[in-house]
């Protein structure tokens, strides 16, 4: 009983093992970031992301490496993914964030390459994705209240000064 018990459990996780393999890994990915800092602090990215392997395999804990932080990534359905992080607006540029994707397996070669300065080239991801921001609209240069009471001290002083030349 225990032989077969042991057995059982042998295949269980060999199938396991198995099944989170990927083969040829193909990735398609969508991003979305904030593009209106008029009132926020921070700029929001999010990448979506969709693995077809080979083999059909399904992944599970996945992690993402993006300017230097190691995140866990979400997992959405099956083989869907979401990872996101935000920005302080001032720190935040517009342009290319690249997003290196990584299994478990991987992510403690990769915090000890960069715990010891190595290049994180050399340690093996499973694709990446590519988040691109345009830029955040911070709002006019010149605020329309702002405008107004120019506009309205303009035309006070000019109805005064013409009142003082009218009455002298």
């Amino acid at each position: 009983m225990f032989k077969s018990l042991g057995f059982a459990i042998f295949l269980a996780t060999f199938s396991v093992a198995i099944s989170e393999t990927c083969k040829n890994p193909v990735i398609t990915s969508s991003s979305f970031t904030t593009e209106d800092s008029t009132y926020l602090t921070n700029i929001a990215y999010i990448g979506v992301f969709e693995v077809k392997c080979d083999a059909g395999g399904i992944l599970k804990n996945l992690y993402a490496e993006v300017n230097g932080n190691v995140a866990p990534i979400s997992t959405v359905d099956k083989n869907k993914f979401q990872v996101s992080w935000t920005e302080e607006i001032k720190k935040a540029s517009s342009g290319d964030k690249l997003v290196r994707i990584y299994l478990e397996d991987d992510v403690a070669a990769l915090k000890k390459a960069q715990r010891l300065g190595e290049d994180i080239s050399s340690v093996p991801t499973l694709g990446s994705i590519v988040v691109n921001h345009p830029g955040a609209y911070s709002g006019p240069l010149v605020n329309g209240e702002f405008l107004a009471l120019v506009l309205a001290s303009v035309t006070a002083y000019y109805a005064i000064l013409s009142k003082f030349q009218m009455s002298s």
